[in-house]
């Protein structure tokens, strides 16, 4: 006899999980790119971009969100 794992698979729960997890990760990258513009205000977007492993994209967003 086999034993088999049945787990209900619900779309919309999956897709709320992955959204979620998407908002942590950007908390997270935000929390790293504030910390890096105010560690060294003179690093420019590209700089902080490498250092961070994001586009500048990110950057210029995240230093708008904060006014910096």
């Amino acid at each position: 006899m086999e034993n088999m794992l049945i787990a209900e698979y619900s779309y919309e729960e999956d897709i709320q999980v992955k959204q979620e997890e998407a908002m942590q990760q950007g908390m997270i990258l935000s929390g790293e790119i504030f910390r890096k513009v105010k560690e060294n205000p003179k690093l420019t977007n590209r700089q902080i971009s490498e250092e961070v492993g994001c586009s500048e994209s990110d950057v210029r967003n995240v230093k708008k969100i904060f006014g910096i």
